[in-house]
């Protein structure tokens, strides 16, 4: 175990600035040479605005504040696009990522009448920000690399590269098109749901009192969270947890809290509604894949973070752009003789399922399908569905290494469960002894945690 003080003697921390730049003039000087090289950048941004402007003139949007949406939206990505190419408002380029998301919610907020309104805020918007702060590279960064190590000191294996990035991107892409279809259906751009598994039971969940509830699309506002997770999955460099914690932040912003969002709309949908929809089940699932893959590149953003600050170093420089190391850590290795199956492999590294977390899982999707295999009061059937849901959470973030104290969690749910089995299910034989032998499985398995393969400096205290 490599302890958190021993870590911070071993290496040192670099400011942005420190590393590249003796003044202010020379990294004026920078951007103006960056901004130079991606011109054609600023470029593309004022078409996609002048399209947005003239949008409403050959289409008919049939929506008086979606025609205002686009008009003003156009004008200032314009005149952001224009007045960034100092490098001194270099910065406003984030604006024109602002104006971007907001077109990707313009058309919810307004329930927008006709789908090419939908159709035309959402990939504007999505070209907008890849223009402005994607192939570009951040705004104020100068296109510059910071010198340094990929691979955290004290760890085996880089959380940020490449090819451990394009599986959580792949999902968000998966839940982006599943979420987008069901809010067609949502705002009535098509007249039904198809649903893979449980027939017209999606159509049931999008239009039920739970949906409704929302002042938006649900369906709707899940694919704006989609679509930023996987542009914001392409940002940055290899080492972006050191580069850019602040993106790292934001990822992790967009991953975790959907993930649970995703999770309590399924457990509502048994509970509440009284039906499945196998959209969001196929939505939510590739979402918890996503969490456990994301969780590593957070945790060592955080130690280089708590470096930085022990070392008296300037937090939030450090924290918005980013730092290098010297001292400590390793390059990522070349990949270019990889199979495609070494290549997966390493693109799940940190990332198990031992077989108590298996029997974990199982249990959870037991308990989840057992009120319709094994139909039972209502009561019942709530307690399983919803403890079954938490299980299975748990259980998937415990695959995570460096979260795999989660799996301690399922201990309670076990004893919750044999309580509400004596509680409601003393009357139902066949029910009581499923949760009983689901408890009498989860509890123990829920305690050993597992070989622990790979190295996380100073996080391996916190892996009980």
């Amino acid at each position: 175990m490599i302890s958190q003080s021993i870590q911070n003697r071993q290496f040192k921390v670099q400011a942005f600035s420190d590393v590249l730049f003796e003044n202010r003039v020379q990294y004026e000087q920078a951007i103006s040479r960056h901004n130079y090289k991606f011109l054609w950048t600023y470029a593309a941004n004022c078409i996609l605005g002048l399209f947005l402007l003239t949008s409403p003139y050959l289409y008919n949007y049939d929506s008086f504040a979606m025609v205002l949406s686009d008009t003003v939206a156009g004008t200032l990505i314009i005149l952001i696009e224009y007045l960034s190419f100092s490098p001194k408002l270099c910065f406003m380029r984030w604006g024109t990522a602002a104006m971007a998301v907001w077109l990707l919610f313009a058309p919810l907020i307004f329930w927008a009448p006709r789908p090419a309104t939908f159709l035309i805020d959402t990939i504007v918007a999505c070209f907008a920000i890849v223009f402005s702060v994607l192939v570009p590279g951040m705004p104020g960064r100068a296109g510059l690399d910071l010198p340094g190590p990929d691979i955290p000191p004290g760890w085996s294996y880089n959380p940020s590269s490449w090819i451990r990035r394009w599986l959580g991107i792949a999902l968000s892409l998966l839940g982006f098109f599943i979420a987008r279809y069901m809010a067609a259906y949502q705002l009535g751009y098509i007249d039904h749901a198809v649903d893979p598994f449980f027939g017209r039971s999606s159509e049931k969940v999008l239009t039920s009192v739970v949906s409704r509830s929302f002042p938006i699309s649900d369906a709707g506002f899940g694919s704006v969270a989609y679509i930023l997770e996987a542009i914001s999955g392409f940002m940055g460099d290899r080492a972006r947890w050191r580069t850019a914690p602040f993106l790292v932040l934001l990822f992790a912003v967009l991953v975790l809290p959907l993930g649970a969002t995703s999770i309590m709309l399924v457990i509502m949908q048994p509970v509440i509604v009284g039906a499945w929809c196998g959209l969001c089940l196929i939505a939510a699932t590739g979402m918890m894949a996503s969490v456990p893959l994301a969780v590593h590149e957070l945790i060592a953003m955080g130690q280089f973070l708590l470096a930085a600050k022990q070392q008296r170093r300037n937090f939030w420089n450090v924290f918005w752009m980013g730092g290098s190391i010297t001292g400590g850590g390793t390059p990522d290795p070349n990949r270019t003789h990889y199979t495609l199956a070494q290549r997966y492999i390493a693109s799940v590294q940190g990332v198990t399922i031992p077989w108590m977390i298996g029997v974990q899982l199982t249990v959870g999707a037991w308990l989840m399908a057992r009120p319709d295999l094994l139909p039972a009061d209502k009561i019942s059937a709530n307690c399983d569905h919803i403890l079954g849901a938490v299980v299975i959470t748990a259980a998937a973030i415990a695959t995570a290494e460096v979260t795999r104290t989660a799996r301690l969690f399922n201990v309670l749910v076990g004893a919750l469960l044999i309580v509400a089995a004596l509680a409601f299910n003393l009357h139902q034989p066949v029910v009581l002894v499923s949760d009983l032998v689901c408890a009498a499985l989860l509890i123990p398995c829920s305690i050993p945690r597992g070989e622990i393969v790979e190295r996380y400096a100073g996080w391996h205290k916190f892996i009980k």
